[in-house]
């Protein structure tokens, strides 16, 4: 299944890098959580009115109304389609050859049982392959090297050190003999200034300790904070294609309204959170699945092939906080009040 997504790309992005004529019902728009009939933008092709094919990025609603609605009051929403029966049902058979779309996000949740417990747990799903994490991480043996090198360092210094404040001292000692010290006041002097020498040496050696301590635990805190950024970095980058269905009404609002094809997550990494899972698309089967000119029959096994290695690339992690989806950026915030200001003193 597939019931909540994560939005929060740029329209002109994907506008440029999926080479699409232009947006429509971009105000519609609101980054974040997206639920059912919450608006979502696809991407489909269209030959209307035209004799030549233009992709098209559309804002609609998620959730397409069944074949028989009209002849039922409730106002249902068919948000998901099973993969298994389009070419029978209705509701989505009259649409698999020429209204084909794909629906880009940053990722989708679902919930997975928990065992003993009615309650689910939900998780976040993304694509784990457009960023690399390791690239940012300190290896194990280089971090070793490093604080060797810092305790190596400090031993030398206070080597150094010690060194210095015995010459000093002997050369005290030397000139108390010469002028008036007698033996006995010699010895108990030496005795007296190794002792002070050996707890010098002791404290230096605690400070040097607490010292590399601290290092060592800055070092684990700045690594665990770039760490979470990285993780943050990686969903915020990251975004995967899901295979849709949509509708256009007759009427003169052409209100497009759109459904996410759902399949069986058996053989991949996935069916251990939920046995079903959205229809990936890869950058090749994207532009076969677009394509009006080709049959659903067609191209179908291709898609499902791909589909297999593009969840194989998803990783995913369990939600502790939804305020993490639902804040917009201050960029977006911004743009969305001079679009506010502007719609107003234009009427």
């Amino acid at each position: 299944m597939c019931v909540r997504m994560h939005f929060n790309i740029d329209l002109n992005v994907l506008k440029s890098k999926y080479k699409c004529n232009k947006i429509v019902n971009d105000d519609k728009l609101k980054r974040g959580m997206i639920n059912k009939k919450n608006y979502v933008p696809i991407i489909f092709e269209s030959v209307e009115n035209s004799t030549s094919k233009e992709k098209i990025i559309n804002v609609c609603l998620w959730g397409i109304s069944p074949f028989t609605y009209g002849k039922i009051e409730k106002d249902f929403a068919l948000i998901n389609a099973r993969l298994e029966t389009l070419h029978i049902k209705k509701s989505f058979s009259v649409l698999i050859n020429k209204n084909r779309c794909a629906v880009v996000v940053n990722g989708y949740f679902e919930w997975m049982g928990n065992e003993g417990s009615s309650k689910k747990i939900p998780y976040y799903i993304y694509n784990g392959n457009t960023y690399n994490k390791n690239e940012l991480k300190i290896k194990k043996e280089e971090l070793n090297n490093v604080q060797s090198d810092i305790y190596k360092s400090e031993n030398e210094d206070n080597d150094s050190k010690i060194k210095m404040d015995e010459d000093k001292k002997q050369a005290n000692v030397q000139v108390k003999e010469e002028i008036k010290e007698e033996i006995n006041e010699q010895e108990e002097n030496q005795l007296v200034d190794e002792n002070s020498h050996k707890r010098k040496k002791v404290i230096k050696e605690e400070i040097s300790t607490k010292k590399i301590k601290k290092e060592l635990s800055d070092e684990d805190n700045i690594n665990n904070i770039e760490n979470n950024e990285n993780e943050k970095k990686q969903e915020n980058c990251s975004y995967i294609i899901l295979a849709g269905l949509y509708t256009v009404s007759n009427d003169k609002k052409k209100e497009c309204r759109n459904t996410i094809i759902t399949t069986s997550s058996e053989n991949t990494n996935l069916q251990d959170i939920h046995e079903r899972c959205p229809l990936l698309l890869s950058e090749n089967t994207l532009s076969l699945w677009l394509d009006v000119e080709k049959k659903y029959t067609d191209i179908i096994d291709k898609v499902k092939e791909e589909h297999i290695l593009m969840s194989s690339q998803l990783k995913f992690r369990e939600v502790q906080n939804w305020n993490d989806f639902t804040n917009y950026t201050k960029e977006y915030k911004k743009d969305s009040i001079l679009k506010y200001v502007k719609k107003n003193e234009n009427n």
